[in-house]
C-alpha cells in the first residue's frame, strides 16, 4: 500500500470517532521512543489473519491527534529489528516514513504470518490482538491454531463425527421428513434412494446408525443435551447499576439449527427498537431499525459455520449474541477457512465452509416460516452490506481473529445521516458519529458528514476528506453553506494546508 496523508487519515479517522485503537490499528505516541509493549502487538498482528498497522506519532489521549516523532528514521529502525530479533519466528514490518500536518509520523505494516509458521511468541508467549489490546493467547486458542495447521493439507471432519449412542429417533420427524423430501427433490440421484440411505450418504448419520455431529446438531430434537455448547446465548447488554447488573433480557436457546435461527430472530425483534422510515416512493412507514433480513443472515453464518472441533465444542465456546445502545454483535467460536475477509466482503461471492456436511444439511433446511436456512451461493455477506446501506446504518464491522469471528452490526444514530459506501467492500469506511447537532437543519448529506466531524474537533480540509470518503472539491463545496452563516470558521489562509476549520457552537 502507498502511504501518504490522506491513506494515514483514513485508518486514524474511524478510530477517532470510536474512540480507541482497533483489532487492526495500534497508534503510539513514542515521542520518548518505541514504548516497552511494542513487542506484543508485532506479536499479536502477526498472529492475525491479515496483520495489522502501527502507526507511530499519533496521541491517543488527546484525540488521536497527529504529534509527529522526532526521530523517525530511528524508530523505524527500532521496530524493524524488535520484530527480528524479540519475536520468534521473526516478523516482516514494513515501515514508511509519511509527513501529515507538518509532522512526521512511521507507520509500520506487518505482515501475518503463514498458518504453518503460527503462532508468534514474544518472551515466550503468544498473542492476539483484540478490540483494541493485545492478550495473551489461552491454550485452547494455542491448540486451535494446531489444528488449522493439520488441516491445511486434510480438511477438517469434526461435523462428521460421531455424536455416540445418538440415532435418527432423537432427531425432529417434521424436520427429517422435509429434510427428505427436500433431498429428493434437488438431487435426482437421491430421488430413489430410502430414507435411510439419503440420511447417510448425506451426512446425517453413519454406517454404525450413530449421528454425525453435523446431523445432531441440524435436526436433533436437543442437541445441547450432548454438546452443552451448542447452546446460543443472547443479551442485552446496559449501563450498570448500583448493584452491578449489565445484562438485560439473558436468555440461552436450544434447539436444532431451524428452531435456534427462529427464537434468535425472535429475540431480536423484542428487542429493538422500530423507527420510521421514508420508502423510495416517498411514504413513510415502521420499521424495526435493523433490517431482520440481515440479522438472519449473521446469525445463520455463526450457527452454520461455527468451529465445532474439540477446542470449542469441547470446551463449551459458544456463539453469543449481544445487543447494546450502539451495535448488535454476532460472536462465533472459530475464523474463516478457506476464504480470506477480503473475499467474502467483496462482490465475488467467494465461499468456504467450515463443515461442509453441516452446510450440505443447512442447504436443505427451512425455518417454520418456509425461509430457507441458508441460500450456498456464497453472497449472504454482500447482501447484509446492501441491507445496512439501504437502512441508512453505518457499514457493518467483520472481524476475524483466527479463532473466533465477529460480526457487528450498527444501530441509527437519530439525527446523522451515514456516509456514502465506498465502491470497494473490503476498504475502510468512515462512519458518521453521533448527534450531528442542531446546525445539520436542512442541510445536505456532505454537509452533515462534514459538520458531525467538526462537532468532535477542528480538521483540515484533507482530514474532512479522509474522514468522510468525499473528495477535496466535496469538502470545499460542503463547506461553502455553513462558513457564510457563519456556522464554520476557517483558521488560516485559503491553500495553505495548514488552515483549519472550526464549528462555532
Amino acid at each position: 500500500m502507498t502511504w501518504d496523508t490522506d491513506s494515514v487519515e483514513s485508518i486514524i479517522a474511524p478510530l477517532r470517532r470510536t474512540g480507541g485503537d482497533s483489532s487492526s490499528v495500534e497508534v503510539k505516541r513514542a515521542q520518548g521512543g518505541l514504548p516497552s509493549s511494542i513487542n506484543q502487538t508485532i506479536c499479536a498482528f502477526a498472529n492475525m489473519p491479515n496483520g495489522g498497522t502501527i502507526v507511530l506519532g499519533v496521541d491517543e489521549k488527546s484525540g488521536f491527534t497527529t504529534v509527529g516523532v522526532p526521530n523517525p528514521a530511528e524508530l523505524a529502525r527500532g521496530i524493524v529489528d524488535i520484530a527480528r530479533d524479540s519475536i520468534e519466528p521473526p516478523i516482516t514490518v514494513l515501515t514508511h516514513t509519511v509527513e501529515t500536518e507538518d509532522k512526521v509520523v512511521v507507520v509500520a505494516e506487518v505482515v501475518p504470518l503463514r498458518v504453518s509458521d503460527k503462532p508468534a511468541r514474544t518472551q515466550g508467549r503468544a498473542y492476539l490482538r483484540q478490540a483494541d489490546g493485545d492478550y495473551v493467547m489461552a491454550e485452547h486458542e494455542l491448540r486451535m491454531i494446531e489444528s488449522e495447521k493439520s488441516q491445511l493439507n486434510t480438511p477438517s471432519n469434526f461435523d462428521k463425527l460421531p455424536a455416540s449412542g445418538l440415532t435418527v429417533d432423537d432427531l425432529v420427524d417434521d424436520l427429517v421428513t422435509d429434510y427428505l423430501d427436500a433431498a429428493r427433490s434437488s438431487d435426482k440421484r437421491l430421488q430413489s434412494s430410502s430414507d435411510d440411505e439419503i440420511l447417510r450418504r448425506t451426512g446425517v448419520t453413519l454406517t454404525s446408525g450413530d449421528l454425525t455431529i453435523a446431523g445432531l446438531y441440524a435436526m436433533g430434537d436437543y442437541p445441547q443435551g450432548e454438546y452443552p455448547a451448542l447452546t446460543v446465548t443472547a443479551a442485552e447488554q446496559v449501563a450498570p447499576n448500583d448493584q452491578g447488573v449489565r445484562n438485560r433480557n439473558l436468555t440461552d436457546f436450544t434447539g436444532p439449527i431451524p428452531v435456534l435461527l427462529t427464537d434468535i430472530l425472535d429475540w431480536t425483534r423484542e428487542n429493538l427498537d422500530r423507527v420510521n422510515r421514508y420508502r423510495s416512493d416517498g411514504h413513510m412507514e415502521e420499521q424495526y431499525e435493523l433490517p431482520i433480513a440481515a440479522i438472519r443472515e449473521l446469525v445463520a453464518n455463526a450457527l452454520v459455520h461455527r468451529d465445532l472441533g474439540p477446542n470449542t465444542l469441547g470446551t463449551g465456546k459458544s456463539i453469543q449474541i449481544r445487543l447494546d445502545s450502539k451495535k448488535l454483535m454476532v460472536l462465533s467460536p472459530g475464523g474463516l477457512r478457506g476464504v480470506s475477509l477480503d473475499q467474502i466482503e467483496s462482490d465475488d461471492h467467494a465461499q468456504a465452509a467450515v463443515n461442509q456436511r453441516l452446510y450440505g444439511i443447512a442447504k436443505k433446511l427451512k425455518t417454520s416460516d418456509g425461509a430457507s436456512i441458508i441460500e450456498g451461493e456464497g453472497g449472504g455477506i454482500h447482501e447484509v452490506f446492501s441491507l445496512a446501506q439501504r437502512y441508512q446504518l453505518e457499514r457493518p464491522k467483520l472481524i476475524d481473529t483466527g479463532v473466533q469471528f465477529k460480526a457487528l452490526l450498527w444501530r441509527p444514530v437519530e439525527g446523522v445521516e451515514p456516509l456514502p459506501y465506498t465502491a470497494t467492500p473490503a476498504s475502510t469506511t468512515a462512519h458518521t458519529p453521533a448527534d450531528a447537532g442542531p446546525e445539520t437543519s436542512g442541510a445536505t448529506p456532505n454537509e452533515i458528514a462534514v459538520l458531525a466531524l467538526l462537532r468532535e474537533s477542528d480538521r483540515t480540509i484533507h482530514e474532512l476528506a479522509s474522514g468522510t470518503d468525499l473528495t477535496i472539491g466535496q469538502v470545499r463545496y460542503a463547506l461553502r453553506e455553513p462558513i457564510s452563516r457563519g456556522t464554520v470558521e476557517m483558521i488560516g489562509g485559503q491553500g495553505y494546508r495548514s488552515t483549519r476549520y472550526r464549528l462555532n457552537r
